[in-house]
């Protein structure tokens, strides 16, 4: 699933910034207060500084075909006793509005999941003496869901029986991604020919690179040793370096033939690289009795400015799921 963050920049500033800034519009005398009911932190607010709405994000893991997940929603007391002075129920609701808003707002292409991938309670009591309430929210991977669409659930407190709605945190958005079968931690062996450069050659067995989910039938390599990022690992005169602007996507069919590869960075990127399948090669997924892959062997090719460079073939040997 392509990231789709603009403001990547202002992320880290972001949970420090929002939160501050309700905080300080909280931070008075308790016994001065109202009894003000919101949304408490899920993890580390992930929007941008001062955005119209908070949003927090969670991974759920590998999500096959029927199979669901869950996140978890935190809902919270605040006001002049420690704890809500009687029972108070809160009435949840889906708020496309909101969603709409803070896409404009923080430059985001989030949209609304189909009815059949979510489900969660829209009422909910923290009771005399509780301070915080959480609701489970379940994700269906439904055959509706669409692995290239990137999805936020817009929640609002729709009414409270008592207190207050937060103007702050009375609104919250919940963005969330799935991992497809292919994702994962793999051992990398093979070989590689850049057939312009004879100082380069292959770096070779890697025993962690990355399969990242790209789609819900692709993943892209990314390179947790020297490039940090997307990237393919070279031995460039006997060190350690990485292809810049290149790592490949594997588009993998139903039945696990590997139908075509492309450039993470673009087709083209920026200088002039480009993926291609090379059909000479294996190209195809082995999976176990149990459905799940053991193994990705694939060929292709490097393009520079349309032209052939670097020929790879390379076997990944399924190791463990990526850490959450």
């Amino acid at each position: 699933m392509k990231h789709i963050i603009k403001k990547a920049s202002m992320v880290v500033a972001a949970a420090v910034a929002l939160t501050s800034c309700v905080k300080d519009h909280l931070a008075v005398d308790p016994a001065q207060s109202n009894n003000v009911i919101e949304f408490a932190n899920t993890g580390n607010i992930v929007s941008s500084a001062g955005a119209v709405h908070p949003r927090f994000a969670s991974d759920l893991g590998n999500l096959p075909v029927g199979d669901s997940s869950t996140f978890v929603v935190n809902l919270s007391y605040s006001g002049a006793e420690k704890a809500a002075p009687n029972d108070i129920t809160i009435n949840l609701s889906v708020d496309p509005a909101a969603l709409d808003a803070y896409n404009a707002d923080d430059e985001t292409e989030y949209a609304l999941p189909p009815a059949s991938a979510y489900h969660f309670p829209t009422s909910v009591v923290i009771k005399k003496g509780e301070k915080v309430k959480q609701i489970t929210v379940t994700i269906v991977r439904s055959p509706e869901y669409n692995f290239d669409t990137s999805y936020a659930l817009p929640i609002k407190i729709a009414s409270v029986s008592s207190g207050i709605i937060s103007g702050n945190f009375g609104t919250a958005i919940y963005s969330f991604t799935a991992r497809n079968v292919y994702d994962g931690v793999y051992k990398m062996e093979g070989t590689l020919n850049d057939v312009t450069t004879s100082a380069i050659t292959g770096d070779y067995p890697k025993d962690a690179m990355q399969l990242i989910t790209y789609s819900g039938k692709a993943v892209g390599l990314y390179d947790p040793y020297v490039a940090r990022n997307y990237g393919h690992p070279i031995k460039s005169g006997g060190s350690g370096s990485y292809y810049g602007s290149f790592s490949p996507v594997f588009l993998i069919d139903d039945d696990g033939t590997i139908t075509k590869v492309t450039n993470y960075y673009g087709q083209p990127s920026s200088n002039a690289r480009a993926g291609q399948l090379d059909p000479t090669g294996v190209n195809k997924v082995t999976f176990g009795a149990d459905g799940k892959v053991v193994s990705i062997e694939v060929s292709y090719i490097m393009l520079q400015a349309g032209a052939p460079r670097t020929y790879f073939n390379e076997k990944f040997t399924y190791v463990e799921p990526r850490p959450r």
